[in-house]
């Protein structure tokens, strides 16, 4: 069986406005604000040296806009290719999109208790469970490392969706999943060989900000 190695920069895209006011983001189209776009930039020029063979990304603005500043930033950028996934899709929120998280707990106190304790069971109107978006996003990324792909790869995508594929890659119960930070512009590195997803950093973003400052957030 052949041996397929690659790395894996596993980013989440940048900070929103949506972010700033603790809104849930979803599938709305909300695009980096400056703070957002910023980081992008840091993301892109740390990342510089790494020639990367392919991007992939989230449709949405904000984290396709996160992946076209990286990839300005690679050598070979004129020749790399952003390919969109609607697997990496963030969660769909439904009926929370739009809202801040005490509204949502005040018009659906016993649904958020429940996102908050037991967030895979938590089914939110007119939305998607963890599991569903789980399963889509695992797919997505089976298919990348089985294909020729190349060896290094980067992959631009959400919160949760980082999250998700984080529990599956390291294989940890789902009850881990608040217990996982994922800052803005953050980078995980994998290397998947041998049909296995090898850490080798998670939550990185000491590119963005002091280590001090990197402590008691939310992410």
């Amino acid at each position: 069986m052949e041996n397929k190695q690659k790395v894996i920069f596993l980013i989440r895209h940048g900070n929103t406005e949506f972010n700033e006011k603790k809104l849930f983001r979803g599938h709305l189209d909300v695009p980096l604000d400056s703070a957002g776009i910023g980081q992008a930039k840091k993301t892109g020029e740390f990342l510089k040296d790494i020639n990367l063979d392919l991007i992939f990304s989230s449709p949405l603005s904000r984290a396709y806009g996160t992946a076209e500043t990286i990839k300005k930033y690679q050598a070979n950028g004129n020749n790399i290719e952003i390919i969109k996934e609607d697997g990496f899709m963030d969660l769909n929120f439904g009926d929370w999109e739009g809202k801040g998280y005490d509204e949502a707990k005040e018009l659906y106190p016993k649904i958020f208790n429940q996102w908050i304790m037991e967030p895979f069971r938590a089914t939110i109107p007119g939305g998607e469970t963890l599991y569903d978006a789980q399963d889509r996003s695992w797919e997505t990324l089976k298919k990348i490392v089985e294909a020729d792909t190349g060896t290094f790869l980067a992959i631009v995508t959400h919160r949760v969706i980082n999250k998700l594929l984080i529990l599956k890659m390291l294989d940890i119960g789902e009850s881990a999943i608040w217990r996982i930070n994922q800052d803005p512009c953050c980078i995980n590195i994998f290397e998947y060989k041998y049909g296995t997803f090898f850490v080798s950093k998670l939550n990185y973003n000491f590119h963005i900000t002091d280590i001090k400052e990197s402590f008691f957030k939310l992410d």
